[in-house]
């Protein structure tokens, strides 16, 4: 089963190396893409040198989302992989996930175990804290020793909460992607997650406990930026209940109210610092986007106030302490 291995850069010359060569160690033949995303640095000549095996791309700079676009539109494998240029697979695992998607063509979506941290900190498996220490209960339907088989609307419901899938030790059927369509080149941070949704609501994935990806964590990396995740967060989730095709009454209803939890949550993050003309604004948004919220409402209020007095009413609440409760 033909693989391809798509690599967006940026800036990455010191790593992109190790990225490429675990990808040739992968016990796997694998079409690699690597799309330079307007580098300034080395990244396009380290990635060159390693010959025809590796196909070298560059765009001006558009972000993840427009680079891994613009890599599944050039690659031409049956299984697709998509793996950023500072982290590393595990050999031995990418051979087992390719012949478990041959014997089983009901499963759309293949995802692995990751190892997560840096050099300093030491390693640890990502699932426990994607699902909150309840990842197991995920696990019942096994097709192997180390292989499950995952039942849609219990990932469904788990997905819409958080997210559970690490892109980078993910192999996804092309046709499965061609299905729901491509990454929203408008996230900047949550575009994988965004698209995950929509694959879990519309394909049926498979977990491998082996890891296959370690994910590196930077101090100054996307997640360390509480703002902006959580805007990107509550957009990928706008963009599922967009899509009401994909999902039972149910699932639109929990959809709507996980909406309204984290646009609310962007709001309150802006309210908190003491923003108000910004908290108003998603407020005001989180009203059109995600219908009527008592909760928002008070606090959209209290940012139409003058300036000193919602400062005043913002001080004695965090005085009392009642976060997420009223203004």
């Amino acid at each position: 089963m033909d693989l391809s291995v798509i690599i967006p850069a940026y800036n990455r010359e010191r790593t992109i190396g190790a990225t490429i060569e675990s990808v040739l160690g992968c016990g796997a033949g694998a079409e690699i893409v690597v799309i330079d995303d307007g580098s300034r640095d080395q990244t396009v000549e380290v990635a060159r040198g390693y010959g025809p095996a590796v196909t070298v791309l560059q765009q001006a700079n558009a972000g993840p989302a427009a680079a891994r676009n613009t890599g599944f539109r050039t690659s031409v494998g049956a299984v697709v992989a998509f793996l950023d240029s500072d982290d590393v697979w595990h050999p031995g695992v990418v051979p087992d996930c390719l012949r478990t998607l041959r014997e089983h063509p009901e499963i759309a979506v293949l995802f692995c175990e990751t190892l997560f941290g840096n050099a300093a900190d030491g390693y640890r498996p990502l699932s426990p804290v994607t699902g909150r220490g309840r990842f197991a209960e995920l696990l019942t339907d096994p097709l192997g020793p180390d292989l499950y088989r995952l039942d849609r609307p219990v990932l469904v419901r788990r997905m819409i909460d958080r997210n559970q899938v690490f892109l980078g030790s993910t192999l996804i059927r092309r046709a499965a992607i061609e299905t729901v369509g491509l990454f929203d080149e408008t996230l900047f941070g949550g575009e994988d997650y965004e698209l995950c949704l929509r694959l879990t609501a519309a394909c049926r994935f498979a977990f491998c406990s082996r890891p296959l990806a370690r994910y590196e964590k930077h101090p100054g990396g996307l997640s360390a930026d509480p703002d902006r995740m959580a805007r990107e967060f509550a957009l990928a989730v706008r963009s599922l209940a967009r899509r009401p095709d994909l999902l039972t009454p149910a699932e639109r209803v929990l959809v709507r109210q996980t909406l309204r939890d984290l646009m609310f949550a962007y709001g309150y993050q802006a309210y908190d610092r003491g923003d108000m003309a910004e908290a108003r604004k998603r407020f005001a948004t989180a009203f059109r986007e995600a219908g009527p919220s008592l909760r928002a409402g008070a606090y959209w209020a209290v940012c139409r106030l003058p300036g000193a007095v919602a400062r005043s009413v913002r001080r004695v609440k965090r005085a009392v302490g009642r976060p997420g409760g009223g203004p």
